[in-house]
């Protein structure tokens, strides 16, 4: 206690930035430019980093500080998250800033983790949009009110998110395994924290360590996108700038985690519905050379169909997945492996097998074939950030608070020098069993222990300073958002068997193109009974042809660092393609092979059903799953067997372990085909030449099957409020539905969806239901409202949820529906809906300047003959709306008395 005050008497007290705007601001200082990311700095220590992307047409202001749960003390675990959502309250100058987000609609968000603290502002870009941001960043730097009264409201609201991840097993246990691994460094505790810290902390404790770490000499300004860069700077420099230099000096981390000196087990009993095995392996930071080949070794060992350790476990059905991660951190990191136990195996049996093959680690004579292939994997990834720049904007988050972000071209460039003679030593050297933590302690003599790598400040200086990265890329040519921009570069086009598609001239950064394919096959009767058959297909299309391996599929993919996926709902198989302008023809060759000549290996199908009934299996006492299963099933009278039919959880796993491999082939010999189907591909490419690649791609790949759409039907809810107790479950879920007659062309369809908006969806966590049941009470993690509104039929519904403490049912229960009875009564102000409608257009705007929102309106359009123009029309007649019209029509279609609701939960726990 006695250095907790003794920092908080050292940092700096708060400056309100309404005193020094007035003063002469400072003009960031240029450092460098590193393929693109170009640095400043300020005197008081901020860094900004400038990311320009004009075919963006969306910005991002993202703030990166160097504090998370290492930095914390006794006392302190959870204190960094618990600050994190304590900033989302209100500041000095400008209020509340949850309102504010709320009212400019966009995307927000802040999230903690070992060594740092971010957050960031989504919007469409404009000057507004770009100073505000800069401005609210700056001003609750500093300014944060951190009130008591809010912190009583929000500790339940944190505890509740603890809680939910208390729900999942393999977290848990990995939580477990880090704690146990971990004895000294505060990479063993969790960032969310211990529930007692969070439920005991006070406003002025919490409000030391803000002013300790909340500074500008210990924060990184993102700004990428689309904006003005001189603004930028100007708004920088006036906000930003205007904020002195703390007095204070923060205090190095110092602890080091010793050598491990045997091997640990630790081993987990609660409640649950799957099994695992997890293993730890202390490693490096994310500074050291040995990184970038402990994490190409994981992709050697787990990768699917690969993997040395996929072979051995998952190929032989003695597992059902495995998976491997490795932080990029300050200090000396870990790699963990996950291993998923089927429920018929036993998981004493698979953990001493898990060990036997973890021990080959260091023995396996490894391949110039295995380190191009993951290599290859791991390009293609760290390519497919970069060419996001929104998405990598945010990514730099976790490389900054790993030292330096320059850190991340430095581990590109070290993925691309490996050799197997570097994965020989990596493994030889970490993967020692007295380095391990999965078991009991073994004594053994002579032990080579592996001491982690300490690098300092001046190192990590030292090591990135005078870096200069690879040329520059071009950049991508500017595209607006908008309706009118969007046809003015869209081609249609249709094939010879009458499949549709559209063609969206646009750059993305890096050449990256991206398309979307659906394909409606045959008809409901046809199709009764065989759900669970074309689900399983959709997923097997990549295990192999009469030509090619699964392995050679995917060592393909990843060297064209591309992707095809698969998904098959009701009566449609959906295919999403990543790739780039130069390999677009090649990968629609695979894929096209993938539809033509897929050969359905048996043992594929064995596994992939293992893999699935495992992850089922987990759901089974699932308050989420439970809850959204049961109240599909109860909204809803389709017979057994129909697409439209919702399966229990237990149904759906008998159902797969029935299926056979000559029924996978039947299905896609007569039922798949595209000659119904439509498509959108987005990219720099030249129309001619694309509907040539189509052509030969699915021209002549025609379906067996007569085709008529399934329309779903319209069944009443009736007023019913049902419990399932899920036993010894931390978490809990609510929800609500209705049902009403509604399609998207009814008069009633904008006046509803601003109701929705107001009511349960709009905004940031400012809509009512949400507002009520988190901000004012603290009663929910999360609460809100959907809604359903079909092209094609009018079997509409409503649906509001909340997730909570079990011991809170009874008042999210009286909250949410007092809230629907005061809006059904009273109605919504004018108020509220101008601000809604604010937040609403501007998410809108948002959504426009995402790649995936522009094929789905155009494969609406393709599909249904939605005009393009209907996007802004909507707009319009929204605009139009007045307040007594989204009164009107709340009370149409909204009314308790046929209001069905569910809640799952361990609703026994007294507290």
């Amino acid at each position: 206690m006695k250095n907790l005050l003794l920092s908080g008497i050292l940092c700096c007290s708060l400056v309100s930035l309404g005193s020094v705007y007035a003063q002469k601001t400072e003009a960031p200082k240029y450092i460098t430019n590193v393929e693109g990311v170009k640095e400043y700095s300020l005197n008081n220590g901020l860094k900004v980093l400038l990311i320009p992307d004009a075919s963006q047409s969306n910005m991002v202001v993202n703030i990166v500080y160097n504090v998370g749960s290492r930095n914390e003390g006794y006392g302190e675990k959870g204190m960094a998250h618990l600050l994190e959502h304590m900033l989302f309250k209100s500041t000095k100058n400008l209020g509340d800033i949850k309102k504010m987000l709320s009212d400019k609609g966009g995307n927000a968000n802040g999230t903690t983790w070992l060594d740092r603290t971010n957050y960031y502002e989504i919007f469409p870009s404009s000057d507004e949009n770009l100073k505000w941001s800069i401005e609210m960043e700056a001003d609750r730097m500093i300014n944060s009110t951190i009130l008591q009264t809010d912190l009583d409201k929000e500790f339940s609201v944190v505890r509740n998110e603890f809680e939910i991840g208390e729900n999942n097993p393999d977290g848990v246990l990995q939580e477990r395994i880090l704690s146990s691994a971990y004895v000294w460094h505060n990479y063993g505790n969790s960032t969310i924290g211990s529930k007692e810290d969070i439920e005991r902390v006070k406003a002025n404790t919490l409000r030391v360590f803000y002013e300790k770490y909340y500074q500008p000499d210990n924060s990184t300004l993102i700004i990428a996108g689309k904006f003005d860069e001189q603004k930028a700077l100007q708004y920088v420099g006036q906000y930003f700038g205007a904020i002195p230099r703390p007095k204070r000096v923060l205090d190095k981390t110092y602890t080091i985690e010793p050598a491990q000196d045997g091997e640990k087990y630790v081993e987990l009993k609660r409640a649950g519905d799957s099994k695992n095995v997890g293993a730890l392996y202390h490693t490096v930071s994310y500074a050291d050379k040995d990184y970038a080949a402990i994490d190409a070794l994981g992709e050697i060992l787990t990768a699917d169909p690969s993997g040395y350790l996929y072979k051995t476990l998952v190929e032989t059905q003695k597992a059902s997945n495995i998976y491997f991660w490795q932080p990029s951190v300050r200090d000396a990191s870990f790699i963990y492996f996950g291993v998923a136990v089927p429920n018929d195996k036993d998981v004493y049996a698979t953990k001493e097998i898990v060990r036997s093959e973890l021990d080959k680690i260091t023995t396996t004579k490894y391949t110039d074939k295995d380190v191009s292939r993951a290599k290859a994997k791991i390009i293609k990834q760290i390519e497919s950030v970069k060419n996001n720049t929104i998405s990598y904007a945010i990514n730099l988050t976790e490389i900054i608070g790993a030292g330096d972000y320059r850190l991340g071209y430095l581990y590109r460039d070290a993925v691309e020098k490996l050799t197997k003679e570097d994965i020989q030593r990596v493994a030889e050297k970490y993967f020692r069993p007295n380095n391990r933590t999965v078991g009991v302690f073994i004594p053994s003599k002579d032990e080579v222990r592996v001491k982690p790598n300490e690098y300092t400040d001046e190192q990590l200086l030292a090591l990135t300073k005078d870096y200069k990265g690879k040329a520059l890329e071009k950049e991508a040519a500017p595209f607006e958002a908008s309706i009118k921009n969007l046809k003015q570069n869209f081609v249609e086009g249709k094939l010879t068997n009458g499949i549709k598609y559209g063609l969206i001239k646009k750059e993305i950064k890096g050449g990256k193109v991206q398309a979307s394919f659906k394909f409606p096959v045959s008809n409901e009767k046809d199709l009764t009974g065989k759900s669970d058959i074309a689900g399983i297909l959709a997923q097997l299309l990549k295990t192999g042809t009469k030509t090619q391996t699964k392995e050679q599929i995917q060592d393909k993919l990843d060297q064209l660092k591309s992707s095809i996926n698969f998904n098959f709902s009701r009566q449609t198989l959906s295919v999403s393609v990543n790739t780039y302008k130069e390999h677009f023809k090649e990968v629609m060759g695979i894929l096209a092979d993938l539809l033509a000549n897929s050969t359905f290996p048996e043992n594929e199908l064995t596994k992939t059903i293992s893999e699935y009934n495992t992850y089922l299996e987990s759901s089974l006492n699932d308050p989420q799953a439970v809850a959204f299963t049961e109240i599909s099933r109860i909204t809803t009278k389709y017979p057994k067997g129909s697409i439209f039919y919702t399966p229990t959880i237990q149904e759906q796993i008998d159902a797969f372990k029935k299926i056979k491999q000559a029924e996978i082939v039947d299905f896609y010999t007569n039922f798949l085909g595209g000659n119904n189907g439509i498509g959108s591909v987005v990219g720099d490419l030249d129309a001619k030449t694309t509907g040539e690649i189509l052509e030969n791609t699915f021209g002549k790949w025609n379906s067996k099957s007569k085709y008529e759409l399934a329309q779903p039907a319209y069944f009443e809810t009736q007023k019913l409020d049902k419990d399932i107790i899920t036993p010894d479950k931390e978490n809990a879920v609510a929800l609500g539905r209705i049902s009403f007659k509604m399609d998207r062309k009814n008069p009633d369809y904008p006046a509803f969806v601003m109701a929705n908006e107001i009511l349960g969806s709009g905004g940031f966590l400012s809509a009512r239901i949400p507002m009520r049941l988190r901000e004012k009470e603290g009663i929910s993690y999360g609460a809100g409202s959907f809604i359903d509104v079909p092209i094609t039929n009018d079997a509409a519904a409503w649906t509001y949820y909340a997730f909570l403490n079990p011991t809170k049912k009874n008042a999210v229960e009286t909250a949410t529906k007092e809230e629907i009875a005061k809006a059904l009564k009273d109605g919504f102000t004018a108020e509220e809906l101008k601000s809604n409608l604010v937040s609403w257009q501007n998410e809108r705007k948002t959504r426009l300047g995402v790649d995936n929102t522009l094929m789905e309106l155009v494969n609406t359009y393709l599909q249904y003959g939605i005009a393009l123009d209907d996007y802004d029309q909507l707009e319009t007649k929204v605009k139009a709306l007045k307040v007594d019209e989204v009164n009107k029509v709340l009370k149409k279609y909204l009314t308790l008395d046929k209001m069905t609701s569910v809640y799952a939960g361990d609703f026994n726990k007294k507290q």
